[in-house]
């Protein structure tokens, strides 16, 4: 699985501006030894985060967890921000990944579809609650200049308008997809809520995700949406 993980990294971000943001040296993607000590800082920073507020967590406390030179260490990344930003990129992968299982031919209307996909990344959460705090938690650092968080939450959103659209007629408007964007808005604000509070995306707060995004598209969607024929 580490393994899968660093291949996403090398395939992904290899020819990106963000890849000019986390390794400097493009010649360690080449290097298996460089890719293993890679790993270990992402692993090594991933176990910190667990027990540790973001915001606390140094380079040096990342190397000596992972058993990596300092030195060593700006080959691959050049600060701990770049470290955290590589596990955001991956956790947002993970996450998609996960959604991209969620079928549409499996439920009867649009709502449940919806819920399905915001009670799927609740699991996620439950399971790593890194990722849920790399996201939402108050010392997550911010990226400033960064546009990969608005990429990954267009991916999320084409992902469901191409979803819906397969299953259903979908109304004909040009702006669906930016409804869709300000639906995934708002349950990302409940969540960040919830976690503040909470340091979990509780029950109570996933109903309440449930209940606003499914409020907000109604606005938009009709209550059944015409299937399309198989």
């Amino acid at each position: 699985m580490i393994e899968n993980k660093d291949d996403k990294i090398e395939d992904v971000l290899v020819d990106s501006e963000l890849a000019k943001k986390l390794v400097p040296n493009k010649f360690k993607f080449t290097s298996q030894q460089g890719r293993a000590r890679r790993q270990k800082l992402l692993m090594g920073a991933k176990k910190l985060s667990e027990t540790q507020a973001i915001n606390d967590i140094t380079l040096a406390a990342v190397c000596e967890e992972a058993g990596i030179p300092r030195a060593s260490a700006y080959h691959f990344f050049p600060n701990i921000e770049a470290i955290f930003l590589a596990l955001r990129f991956l956790n947002a992968i993970d996450i998609l990944e996960v959604l991209t299982t969620v079928e549409t031919v499996d439920y009867d209307r649009w709502q449940a579809y919806l819920t399905a996909l915001i009670e799927r990344c609740v699991k996620i959460f439950d399971e790593d609650q890194t990722k849920a705090k790399l996201i939402y938690d108050t010392n997550t650092p911010d990226f400033e200049g960064d546009s990969y968080g608005e990429h990954m939450d267009n991916q999320v959103v084409q992902l469901v308008y191409k979803r819906l659209s397969e299953r259903y007629e979908m109304p004909k408007f040009e702006d669906i997809q930016d409804v869709l964007l300000i639906t995934f808005s708002i349950i990302n604000a409940i969540f960040t809520v919830s976690y503040r509070r909470h340091q979990s995306i509780t029950d109570k707060y996933l109903q309440e995700a449930n209940t606003a995004s499914i409020a907000y598209l109604r606005c938009y969607l009709p209550e059944k949406l015409p299937r399309k024929n198989s």
